[in-house]
């Protein structure tokens, strides 16, 4: 019976493991953005519609959306007569695809709207609200659809004759390098800093990978060390060189990480150190300042996710090292068990987990990371019992030459 009941145990810690794993994926993917937006967060109230519209005059290619936030709004049904109140409205200018997921907003759309799911319910009683109509500061708009990845409740388009002060401007920053961003600053007279519009993902995506990271440098630590305890035997010093490099490839192939630094983050002259002092101060006041500054619905959003996001890696992290004590395999039979056990694991958490949250099920990470690190371990383990290191010779020689003496 105890028996048994260690095996539910160690199948239920790698399930959790995997099932807390891929939550964490799941709520930095939530705030993953196909856009590679900058976004200018204003502080005072001199820009307006004039700073859009010169933008889009001169850079008639570039999307571009400047927007202003209000809170404790309302909004009512007149046909139903129900209303609802405190909502946070964005007013926009421009597409609305630059800031959220879901429905379109178009920028010549000046009579529709869009509504989040809460919102939808207290006005119409049900989702089923696209084309219907709603009344908000005397405008009647039309609803167009569903909103996605905010925390605003409203998304409006800002008329064209209105002085409305801007609280930010979010452009597609595909294109543009860390030189091309100063000459836009200073072409349209713009102080603040830009931001990352996918800050928030990245930093979620990098919290989620420091699993597969300590799986990959534990592995990498016992292949070292066995490799310097068999300098001796040129063949398995070539094993575990090959191992170490192979797990590094798989690594880098299977979570997709891909390493890369833009040009114009290389000095033209090798000597112009001033070069790199400015561009940690410059990152270090990005940072301080996402830190400190006023957050609006999207960012908001963005810092739930990957506050969860944060919350589950840890859990995983812990599931890890309690698995580490755990399980233990011993021959080829408890391997092949055990990563059995790891993908039918991997199997259902990602059919609980897909439906829930942005989500690719063919993501090889959480299907091979652990089992990968289990059979290098192993590999390990089996290796270091053929092993002979010097000291365990000069051991042998001086126990042979004791018995020798006390033979003599």
């Amino acid at each position: 019976m105890i028996r048994y009941l260690k095996h539910i145990v160690r199948i239920i810690l790698m399930f959790a493991l995997i099932m807390c794993w891929g939550i964490s994926l799941g709520y930095a993917n939530n705030i993953e953005s196909n856009n590679k937006t900058l976004n200018f967060y204003f502080e005072n109230d001199k820009y307006n519609l004039e700073l859009v519209n010169s933008i889009k005059e001169s850079e008639k290619e570039l999307a571009v959306v400047g927007w202003a936030e209000e809170s404790l709004q309302s909004a009512t049904n007149p046909d139903l007569g129900k209303s609802a109140s405190e909502l946070n409205v964005l007013a926009i200018k421009g597409s609305s695809n630059l800031l959220v997921k879901g429905s379109n907003l178009f920028a010549d759309d000046l009579e529709g709207c869009l509504i989040d799911n809460d919102t939808s319910y207290k006005l119409f009683g049900s989702s089923n609200c696209i084309g219907r109509e709603i009344v908000y500061n005397d405008r009647t708009l039309v609803v167009r659809g569903i909103l996605k990845g905010s925390k605003s409740n409203m998304i409006i388009q800002i008329p064209d004759d209105s002085m409305k002060a801007l609280d930010g401007l979010t452009i597609d920053g595909t294109d543009f390098t860390l030189n091309k961003i100063e000459d836009f600053k200073m072409r349209f007279g713009i102080s603040e800093l830009a931001i990352n519009g996918n800050v928030y993902y990245m930093l979620a995506k990098f919290i989620s990978m420091i699993f597969p990271i300590i799986a990959l440098v534990l592995i990498l630590i016992k292949a070292i060390r066995s490799l310097f305890k068999s300098r001796n035997k040129p063949v398995l010093v070539g094993i575990y060189i090959i191992m170490a490099l192979t797990f590094v490839f798989i690594f880098f192939k299977v979570t997709n990480i891909k390493i890369s630094i833009p040009l114009d983050m290389i000095p033209n002259k090798w000597s112009d150190f001033d070069f790199w002092s400015k561009m940690g101060k410059e990152y270090k006041e990005k940072i301080e300042y996402v830190l400190y500054m006023k957050k609006y619905g999207v960012d908001i959003y963005n810092i739930e996710n990957l506050l969860k996001s944060a919350l589950y890696s840890i859990f995983t992290i812990i599931l890890f090292v309690i698995n580490l004590r755990v399980i233990k395999i011993n021959d080829i039979k408890q391997l092949i068990i055990n990563n059995g056990v790891l993908v039918v694991s991997s199997f259902v958490a990602v059919l609980i987990i897909w439906a829930k949250y942005k989500f690719d099920v063919n993501v090889a990470m959480i299907w091979l990371i652990y089992p990968l690190y289990l059979c290098g371990d192993y590999f390990i383990k089996v290796h270091g019992k053929y092993l002979i290191y010097e000291d365990e010779v000069n051991t042998e020689i001086k126990n042979s030459d004791i018995i020798e003496e006390a033979v003599c």
